[in-house]
């Protein structure tokens, strides 16, 4: 069952095995993993206690939560748990095309010294130009972007343009680098070269903030897109 809660003794059997498989006495993160909308208050009220408990017996350091972005891309779940207390860390999609977490969730993270970690900071849409023109062509349809302030043919060529950005992943990664409250730009790869590649961009220079500026106009009403 997809929506189904785990019960704090599953939970800490859970802990437990994986403790032993880790080779470690003590994990520093544990994170509920894609938690939907509809399972927060479960999660919060039957499970966060019990890792109270693992975290008095040394088990863990710091108790996390990570929305389900592709399911959840306005952050519904994220908007009820920056509410509460109980969360060290949330993971939460964050990217040029879907900035709506600044408001909804960045923003009160940095109030209450929450680390945040963004993930789907570069998905299809920044590696298959066809896909992104259709996303932003979407976008359009739905009144989320301005027809006039993109080139529909290639929108964010301008990205690229006079040594801007060696790539659209990689002005993508300085982007979100640079987002306040953002502590940890997260990059899945399975290739060396191409996680190299990953921390070489978040380690350039910012983007020029005329750039940057724009692409916060460009899209700062779009709340329905991953970018996958």
């Amino acid at each position: 069952d997809d929506e189904r809660v785990l019960t704090p003794a599953e939970l800490a059997g859970r802990i437990e095995e994986s403790l032993r498989r880790l080779g470690t006495d003590v994990i520093d993160l544990y994170n509920f993993h894609g938690v939907l909308p509809s399972q927060y208050r479960a999660t919060r009220d039957t499970l966060v206690p019990e890792l109270r408990r693992q975290r008095e017996k040394g088990n863990i350091r710091f108790v996390g939560i990570t929305e389900r972005f592709n399911a959840d891309p306005q952050h519904a779940m994220l908007a009820q748990a920056v509410t509460d207390d109980c969360w060290d860390v949330v993971m939460v999609g964050f990217n040029v095309l879907n900035q709506s977490a600044r408001e909804r969730v960045l923003a009160h993270t940095q109030a209450k010294g929450i680390a945040a970690q963004a993930m789907f900071v570069v998905r299809n849409a920044f590696s298959k130009p066809d896909r992104l023109a259709e996303v932003v062509a979407q976008l359009i349809d739905k009144g989320h972007v301005d027809p006039a302030d993109v080139d529909l043919a290639d929108p964010l060529g301008f990205l690229l343009a006079d040594g801007v950005a060696t790539s659209l992943a990689d002005a993508a990664y300085r982007f979100c680098r640079d987002e306040a409250g953002i502590d940890v730009v997260l990059s899945g790869t399975g290739s060396i070269e191409h996680l190299e590649a990953n921390v070489a961009s978040i380690l350039r220079p910012p983007l020029p903030a005329a750039v940057r500026d724009r692409l916060v106009r460009i899209f700062d009403g779009v709340d329905s897109v991953t970018a996958q």
